[in-house]
């Protein structure tokens, strides 16, 4: 017996393509964003992009026009809640998108809701939020965990969907039941714990084998953008940098940010008294290095030529551990300076203009790269689009594999549960014996 879904906030379709490997069929699609509908169509729906609706909020307006599903997903907006205090139940969320979740929930019923945002919903700012959110939808019947599951990608084995890069997330997984059992149920922990499969031992990702095998190699010699002369020019100096430190020093350079603009006498350093804490230590640390290494970074300073960079690029940071060639690591021009680390996993995708170097290709990553770094086969199509684009709509996914290790999680959940449509659902594909779902 399959299953269907419907797909909320759907973006390019993270959530489909993990919950159709496990026999899912999607009966109702939303987003918002039409270029994103379009990559959803192209892939999805045989390119039928009048099957995917738009705004949710339009449909949630007197009787609720989505199609009748049993398991309901969306990576929803994080909007703060109204203060006001005088409402109750789903009303209470008035005037967010998750207003309109709710009122799904509370008309169609579904049996499973997963649902993903990220990681600051339950950060100072918004805990309080998160909490209303969890509250209201036990509400309704639903048993789920005050505490959110939090994954990120490279902490799943590859064969069970993960993939080398740093993204945490927060899922919310909740299994109907009724109002007596949820209350029951309060307490119960997350779907999974954190680092869920560190009885696998340490997963050693190699980007490079990764990168090798799951994207597109045509793709990538089209896509994949060159280093500017600019960037090649500070690569290449702060490439003479390490190998003097390592020559003069015989250990690995310092995990602090290096900042050249205070190399120079203690005497000639201005720090004000408005500056913050975090930033005088700092430049006093900065001053520390310069002045124990000072007669070789004055000699690599005057070959270098700082004052022709841009001020970014007189900033360095490496986090690369035992690597002693940049051209062998991951690299990342930041707003805050060149930043680079060793080439196991990338970070999250932030904006096209922080797309990671791959120093040993000397190019930056491509969409091919990127889609396969977010659990989408090299099948995915993005059409003609730009590649700026493409890039924001693979940030703004859900990653494939993280999605499908949760909704295995929440059907185990279900089952421990022993909720009638769980324990009769034969979905497709699942590990569900590695995985360590605490009991209810």
């Amino acid at each position: 017996m399959s299953f269907t879904f419907a797909d909320l906030f759907a973006g390019i379709g993270g959530f489909h393509a993990a919950l159709a490997k496990h026999g899912g069929e999607s009966v109702f699609v939303s987003e918002i964003d039409k270029s994103a509908r379009g990559v959803y169509a192209k892939n999805w729906l045989q390119g039928d992009e009048a099957l995917i609706r738009g705004d949710i909020t339009k449909l949630t307006e007197g009787p609720v026009r989505v199609s009748k599903h049993n398991v309901l997903t969306g990576g929803f907006p994080c909007q703060p809640f109204s203060k006001s205090g005088n409402q109750h139940g789903v009303a209470e969320a008035r005037g967010t998108l998750f207003y309109d979740i709710l009122r799904i929930i509370e008309t169609k019923k579904p049996e499973l809701i997963l649902l993903e945002n990220v990681r600051n919903l339950v950060g100072p700012k918004h805990i309080s939020d998160y909490r209303v959110m969890i509250r209201l939808i036990r509400e309704l019947g639903y048993v789920v965990s005050d505490e959110p599951t939090i994954l990120s990608p490279h902490e799943i084995p590859e064969h069970l969907g993960g993939s080398p890069q740093h993204r945490e997330r927060i899922f919310i997984g909740a299994v109907r039941m009724n109002s007596s059992t949820a209350k029951r149920f309060e307490e119960i922990g997350p779907l999974l714990p954190r680092h869920p499969f560190k009885d696998f031992g340490e997963i050693e990702w190699d980007l490079a084998q990764f990168l090798e095998k799951h994207a597109s190699k045509n793709s990538v010699l089209q896509e994949g953008a060159e280093l500017s002369t600019e960037q090649k020019k500070a690569l290449k100096v702060w490439n003479e940098f390490v190998r003097l430190n390592l020559h003069k020093n015989g250990e690995k350079l310092p995990g602090l940010p290096l900042w050249t603009e205070y190399w120079k006498p203690r005497s000639e350093i201005r720090i004000s008294r408005e500056m913050p804490d975090w930033k005088k230590r700092f430049i006093e640390r900065n001053s520390e290095f310069y002045l124990q290494n000072r007669r070789w970074v004055d000699a690599w300073m005057a070959d270098a030529n700082l004052e022709n960079f841009i001020p970014s690029y007189r900033k360095f940071e490496w986090q690369a551990q035992e690597y002693r060639d940049i051209n062998k690591c991951l690299i990342q021009f930041r707003p805050s300076g060149i930043r680079v680390k060793a080439p196991n996993y990338v970070p999250t995708f932030v904006a096209m203009a922080q797309t990671p170097i791959l120093g040993w290709e000397k190019r930056s990553l491509s969409v091919s790269e990127a889609k396969a770094l977010q659990g989408f086969s090299k099948s995915f199509k993005f059409g003609d689009q730009r590649d700026s684009l493409s890039f924001k709509q693979i940030g703004n996914a859900v990653h494939v594999g993280v999605a499908s290790t949760v909704f295995q999680a929440l059907l185990k959940r279900a089952r421990q549960l022993e909720q009638p449509w769980a324990v009769n659902l034969d979905a497709q594909n699942t590990h569900l014996e590695e995985l360590p779902v605490p009991n209810p």
